[in-house]
């Protein structure tokens, strides 16, 4: 899956009502257990390290929406292999990218270099995002969370809640109120085109029981509320364990 996973840090309140904010974590961690409980059970999703996932959609190039298909494989927050294939001006392009843990790699077509050390970091983070969004992590008292507000999606109530963990940028999840699947994540990341930082939200749709967890299989993403992605997942799998070979220079 990585704003907003924007930050609010209400230092003054936090001094002077500190009852109220343990009340608001409490709460927070009471709707990530029960969206834990929905997604599969802490049981289930501790056994999966890992998940590979094949897809297919459009992608915003040049102002275009330019089909492509591709794969991705993750596992913890600093494992990602992905990989996309479109064409453009007629030209076939394939694209990989591949964190494992504090090394990166970059191959367009058959050139492969080491991911600068910049990007590393940004990839880094991207991964890390989706790692969030598997939820289990979140038990650990390294994150803190947060009431993040209610907002409507697609016609329906979702609340947020706030994530936050040294060393990272914020994280705002939503949670469908009735149903307490993941419907949007929303985080800050820098733009590839532009070398800006931008607000990127991902809408999940779709849900399918896989395993005995439950998956979404349509991604809408959006930067700064411009169209960037149209995502569907052709392909899930959980996996006990990946290789670090599947993470290797490609």
């Amino acid at each position: 899956m990585r704003m907003s996973r924007r930050f609010f840090v209400l230092c003054g309140l936090a001094l002077s009502l500190p009852s109220f904010v343990v009340a608001d974590d409490a709460a927070s961690r009471a709707i990530v257990e029960k969206a834990i409980a929905v997604h599969g059970g802490e049981k289930l999703l501790a056994k999966f390290k890992g998940a590979t996932s094949k897809i297919k959609g459009t992608i915003q190039i040049n102002g275009a929406a330019v089909p492509f298909t591709g794969e991705i494989n993750a596992q913890g927050e600093d494992q990602q292999k992905a990989f996309i294939s479109f064409e453009l001006d007629g030209q076939a392009i394939s694209f990989v990218s591949v964190v494992n843990r504090n090394q990166g790699w970059l191959k367009i077509n058959n050139d492969t270099i080491d991911m600068p050390a910049e990007q590393l970091a940004e990839t880094k983070e991207t991964a890390y995002s989706g790692w969030v969004t598997t939820l289990l992590p979140l038990k650990d008292k390294a994150f803190s969370l947060a009431p993040f507000g209610e907002i409507e999606i697609a016609g329906r109530k979702a609340v947020g809640v706030n994530v936050t963990r040294e060393g990272h940028r914020p994280v705002n999840l939503f949670f469908d109120k009735a149903t307490f699947h993941l419907v949007r994540t929303e985080t800050r990341v820098k733009d590839e085109t532009t070398n800006q930082e931008v607000t990127e939200e991902s809408t999940f749709s779709e849900y399918k029981l896989i395993e005995g967890a439950q998956q979404p299989l349509k991604i809408i993403i959006k930067r700064n509320d411009k169209p960037h992605a149209d995502i569907e997942v052709t392909d899930f799998k959980y996996v006990e364990k990946l290789e670090d070979s599947v993470f290797a220079k490609p």
